[in-house]
C-alpha cells in the first residue's frame, strides 16, 4: 500500500523537526480509492526525547485535509495525506474528546459534570467513527464520534429506534461537530459470552429482534448493498495483496452475476451492519437479547444485507478467536446453521460471499503469514458459500 512506508514517515516528520526512530503497520483501513494505514511510531524530539505516537497516512486521491494535515507525495507521484492521532480530518470533534480535561468542557455541553472523567477508546476506525467510554464518579457515557453530516441522522435514528420500542442506547443530543453523546447499553455482547450461548434460543430472539427493527419507521435508506461495490473488493486486494488478487477477481464476478440475477425485495428497516459485537446478551442468561448498538448504517433496506453481515463477521470471529477452542466450536457450528438457513438463497448467498471477501481483504492487509492464512481460508469460505 506504500512503497516506502519509512521515507514516508520520515518526510512527514521532519517538517516539524522530529526524526523516526521505528515503526511498526498497526491496522488498515480501505476508504474511497485506497487505504489508510495506521503506524506505531517512536519518535524522536528537538529536545532528544523519544515518543510514542500513531501516524496515519491517506492513499485515498480525494482525502479529506485541515490544519494538522500534511500533504506528501510517494515515489509514484500519488498524493499522499498524513497526521498524527488524534487529529483525524473526518472527525474534528476527536481531539475535543480524546483528553480529560477537553472532554470535561465538551461533556458539561450536555448538562454533565464530568470533572475528573476516565475515558477509554473503545474503537476507533480512521476516517470513519470512534467510540470513547467516559466514566465518571456516578455514571458511564458513551462519545461517539463521526463525520459531522452524520451527527444529527444517528442521533435521530435512536429516537426513533427507543419510540418504536427497540432497545438502543438513549442518546442525549448531538453537535454539529460530529459528536453523539448515548447512554449506556444493559448486558454484554454476545460475541465475548457465545460459548454459553443456547443458539437455538439465540436465533430465535435474534429473529425476534430484525422484525422488531422492521416496524421501527424511518425515512432514510439503510447504507448500500455491500454486494453492489463488490468490484471494488477486488481491486482493492490486487493492490494488497497480488497472490490472492485472481482468486479475489473471480469471486467477485461470481457475485456480481448471482445478486444481479436476483429479484430486489420491497425495502423494511434494517440494522445495515449487524454482527455479534454489536447485540447485546443477558451476562446471567446469554441467550436472552437485551439489546443492540451501533444503528449508524440502519434505514430502508434489504433484509439480506443484515443475515449476510452477520454470517460473514460470525465466520471471521471463529478464526480470530481458534486459540479459544470452546469460543471457536460454537461460533463455527453457528455459522453452519445460518447458512443452512438460507440456503438456496441466492440473493443472501451473493451479500455473505461478498462480506467475506472483505474480511480477506482486511486480513490480507495485515502482512503478516496469519493474515494471509486467514485471507485463504475466507476466500475459500466465499467459493463454498456460492457453490
Amino acid at each position: 500500500m506504500l512503497d516506502n512506508a519509512a521515507a514516508v514517515l520520515t518526510r512527514l516528520l521532519a517538517e516539524s523537526g522530529r526524526e523516526l526512530v521505528d515503526f511498526s503497520q498497526k491496522d488498515v483501513e480501505p476508504v474511497n480509492e485506497g487505504f489508510i494505514v495506521g503506524y506505531a511510531c517512536g519518535v524522536r524530539t528537538p529536545q532528544d526525547t523519544v515518543e510514542r505516537v500513531t501516524i496515519y497516512v491517506n492513499t485515498s486521491p480525494s482525502a479529506p485535509t485541515d490544519e494538522h494535515t500534511v500533504e506528501l507525495t510517494d515515489a509514484a507521484g500519488r498524493r499522499l495525506t498524513a497526521w498524527v492521532y488524534p487529529q483525524d480530518p473526518s472527525l474534528p470533534s476527536l481531539p475535543a474528546v480524546s483528553y480529560p480535561e477537553a472532554a470535561g468542557v465538551v461533556l458539561a455541553k450536555f448538562g454533565i459534570a464530568a470533572e475528573g472523567a476516565r475515558l477509554r477508546m473503545e474503537a476507533y476506525r480512521p476516517g470513519k467513527r470512534a467510540v470513547l467510554r467516559v466514566e465518571t464518579a456516578s455514571d458511564r457515557w458513551f462519545a461517539k464520534v463521526v463525520q459531522p453530516s452524520l451527527a444529527s441522522t444517528i442521533h435521530d435514528l435512536h429516537e426513533r429506534f427507543q419510540h418504536a420500542g427497540v432497545p438502543v442506547p438513549r442518546s442525549l443530543g448531538f453537535s454539529d461537530a460530529g459528536l453523539v453523546l448515548l447512554g449506556e447499553l444493559q448486558g454484554v455482547p454476545a460475541i465475548d459470552v457465545f460459548e454459553r450461548i443456547d443458539r437455538p434460543r439465540f436465533a430465535a430472539g435474534l429473529d425476534e429482534l430484525t422484525r422488531h427493527i422492521s416496524t421501527v419507521r424511518v425515512t432514510i435508506g439503510a447504507r448500500e448493498s455491500l454486494a453492489r461495490r463488490v468490484g471494488w473488493y477486488a481491486e482493492r486486494m490486487e493492490e494488497t495483496a497480488p497472490l490472492f488478487a485472481r482468486q479475489t477477481s473471480r469471486l467477485a464476478q461470481l457475485v456480481h452475476e448471482r445478486y444481479a440475477a436476483t429479484a430486489v425485495p420491497a425495502p423494511v428497516t434494517i440494522h445495515g451492519d449487524l454482527h455479534l459485537g454489536q447485540i447485546f446478551v443477558d451476562e446471567r442468561d446469554p441467550s436472552a437479547i437485551t439489546g443492540i448498538l451501533d444503528i449508524d448504517t440502519a434505514g430502508l433496506g434489504d433484509p439480506a444485507d443484515d443475515r449476510g453481515a452477520l454470517f460473514g463477521h460470525v465466520v471471521v470471529s471463529s478464526l480470530e478467536r481458534a486459540s479459544t477452542v470452546g469460543s471457536a466450536q460454537a461460533l463455527s457450528a453457528f455459522a453452519d446453521e445460518l447458512q443452512a438457513g438460507w440456503h438456496g438463497d441466492a440473493r443472501v448467498a451473493a451479500i455473505a460471499a461478498t462480506h467475506l471477501l472483505g474480511h480477506a481483504l482486511a486480513n490480507a492487509g495485515r502482512g503478516d503469514e496469519r493474515g494471509a492464512a486467514s485471507a485463504q481460508q475466507l476466500l475459500e469460505r466465499a467459493q463454498s458459500v456460492l457453490g
